[in-house]
């Protein structure tokens, strides 16, 4: 069993792994108690963390369930005219900004009568929604996106702790992907603290001349369970 030492105290991951059970059961039932209308329904909240370097698309991903997920961004670099900025908002576009903390919303994966899913942000659910389309049960996924830059490592690992799952986006453009990479996966490993699903997800594909989900999954040694 992974041992995790805090000072004297030696925690295994069993035990994180009961911790978090714990956490989830306490969760759901708060979710049941404010939304009644999911009893019998709800089948689990579950925390997944999305994570990669800067400027992978982490944001990007987020936005597509929630375009108005929470979130703050400032510019890349570090020293910047504020006043200038103020004066001038188009100077930093938003490619040019990084997650300054972290992404996040609640999205619900609902699972309809024909087998049929659905997924939409939480807030926007409700019982005639549920009923319309025959929901059989419903999944609660509170989705992290992680700052990438390395001077947020600390906001990082906090994000990734304890989460359920890991989806890893891959930057095929990053000059040093490799590096990168290895890096990257280790920390991940290290903040979740236990053994989770992490999916390794190749952006920006509609680029030319980067590399495929294929020559990475190759030359990271990744299987098709992995990408």
């Amino acid at each position: 069993t992974n041992k995790v030492r805090f000072g004297c105290v030696c925690v295994t991951e069993t035990d994180i792994e009961l911790e978090v059970k714990k956490m989830r059961i306490l969760t759901a039932n708060n979710v049941l108690n404010t939304y009644p209308y999911l009893s019998g329904k709800l089948r689990g909240v579950y925390k997944v963390c999305v994570t990669g370097t800067s400027g992978s698309g982490k944001t990007t991903m987020i936005r597509c369930f929630d375009p108005e997920a929470h979130g703050r961004e400032v510019p890349r670099y570090f020293y910047v005219d504020y006043e200038l900025l103020k004066e001038n908002p188009d100077l930093f576009p938003e490619s040019n900004t990084a997650t300054q903390t972290f992404d996040f919303t609640v999205v619900a994966l609902l699972i309809g009568g024909n087998n049929k899913a659905d997924i939409v942000k939480f807030s926007d659910l409700t019982e005639e929604m549920v009923e319309k389309k025959s929901t059989k049960w419903v999944t609660i996924f509170y989705l992290f996106g992680t700052p990438g830059q390395w001077r947020f490592k600390d906001i990082r690992a906090f994000a990734e702790r304890r989460s359920d799952g890991v989806i890893f986006i891959v930057d095929p453009t990053d000059p040093k992907l490799n590096e990168n990479f290895e890096e990257f996966k280790e920390q991940v490993i290290k903040n979740v603290e236990r053994k989770v699903p992490i999916i390794y997800a190749v952006n920006k594909q509609d680029l030319p001349n980067v590399f495929s989900s294929k020559d990475l999954m190759e030359e990271f040694q990744l299987t098709d369970k992995d990408i």
